[in-house]
């Protein structure tokens, strides 16, 4: 990624000649990406979604910016005022075989996928992961939530949804401005001015932006869960399996540890345990909690949790629990429109969770459910349902991001 991050926020020559040599293929995906949004602007592709708002807390950049502890914070706020949320991801570098599938606390991270399970261990909510977020969606609503955020999927048009939350990164922002792959942008700095709020990761003094600090809450033993030792001033490594390490590496050192070392993973990866237990045996290895999911069942001494919190002001909240409200009317009419599809879409669910198997079983299980790319296929009695219902879930499945 450091090559890509030196083209994309670095603003150096070398990084000007390859994003304009990419420029011809921004304008491909330019085209490409405004002629879908232009179908479902006209009504020719449809979005759905059950009759309970939906909120989706996505962005207009590739990479980290702090959409999890978000997610994290907006659950727990909402439960704090009496709704039953649920989470829904698209569960990425998810194993699983079968979907919708609901994660519990003590889902295996492979099945899981990192941050669905993450988010699930910090807030309790019901957590539901499937690449086809509208057949998530009303999975979730199947379960009694009554208010869903979605991780993710700002640009998935096929989910319906009534209040977009836009994340960026404090530290790169929209780096060069320009749209994949010459820059970080998924869709055109236009679209943050469509959304109902854009959260900077980081303080922020720009009018109409909200800051979301991340304070660290705790430091843990990842074997046993007891509280960090280790004195500020000492030398750490650092592990971040993360769309952008750079912020942890500042965490580590805002907190008072020099990091003296790291170990380099890519984005949702899992790094050598022989390396891992190497480097401990040197220096204590701090990782992030994102990357805990995947380390929990390997006993590793002198490795340590950092876990982080996100705050807002009231007025954040404030803001986004009015937009939830004045949503009423659309969730109303879309529970009208809603009246000839929801029962196919449950029709449709092919597994339920089961999430307490381990991976090789649900692998083994699930093997004669799925087709030659791993894809669910329909039992015998759903393939004769009414070519209109298919025609629905094609949509959905042709925008899975």
């Amino acid at each position: 990624m450091s090559f890509i991050n030196n083209v994309w926020y670095k603003g150096s020559l070398t990084g000007l000649g390859v994003s304009l040599a990419l420029y011809p293929f921004s304008l491909i995906f330019k085209c490409v990406s405004s002629i879908r949004r232009s179908l479902y602007g006209a009504g020719i592709k449809k979005s759905y979604a059950p009759d309970i708002p939906v909120v989706v807390v996505g962005g207009i950049t590739v990479g980290g910016s702090g959409k999890t502890p978000l997610c994290v914070a907006l659950l727990k706020e909402l439960k704090r005022h009496g709704y039953n949320p649920g989470l829904l991801s698209r569960g990425y570098k998810s194993q699983s075989k079968s979907f919708p599938l609901e994660i519990k606390e003590d889902t295996d991270s492979k099945i899981s996928g990192d941050e669905p399970l993450l988010i699930k261990q910090q807030t309790g909510a019901i957590t539901v992961i499937d690449p086809d977020r509208v057949r998530g969606a009303f999975y979730l609503k199947s379960l009694g939530v009554d208010i869903i955020v979605c991780d993710d999927g700002l640009q998935h048009y096929a989910l319906s949804r009534d209040v977009e939350i836009a994340v960026l990164e404090g530290g790169r922002m929209l780096g060069n401005g320009m749209l994949l792959p010459s820059g970080p942008l998924r869709e055109g700095k236009w679209r943050l001015g469509k959304v109902d709020a854009i959260v900077v990761n980081g303080a922020v003094a720009r009018v109409g932006y909200f800051s979301m600090i991340l304070k660290t809450s705790s430091i843990l033993s990842l074997k046993d869960k007891s509280p960090c030792d280790i004195a500020k001033g000492s030398d750490v490594c650092a592990l971040a399996g993360i769309g952008n390490p750079e912020r942890f590496y500042k965490t580590l050192e805002d907190y008072g540890f020099r990091v003296k070392d790291k170990i380099d993973v890519g984005d949702h990866l899992k790094a050598d345990i022989k390396k891992i237990r190497d480097m401990a045996s040197r220096m204590p290895v701090i990782m992030t909690a994102k990357d805990a999911i995947k380390y929990t069942s390997e006993s590793l001494d002198n490795v340590f949790v950092l876990n982080i919190e996100a705050q807002f002001s009231h007025i954040f909240y404030d803001h986004i629990l009015k937009a939830i409200k004045d949503s009423d009317n659309k969730v109303s009419r879309r529970s009208a429109m809603n009246t000839d599809i929801k029962y196919n879409f449950e029709d449709k669910i092919q597994v339920k969770a089961q999430s307490d198997k381990s991976v090789s079983a649900q692998i083994d299980t699930h093997s004669s459910q799925t087709d030659n790319d791993g894809k669910a296929k329909l039992p015998e009695a759903d393939k004769s349902t009414d070519s209109s219902e298919h025609k629905v879930l094609s949509e959905d499945k042709e925008d899975r991001r």
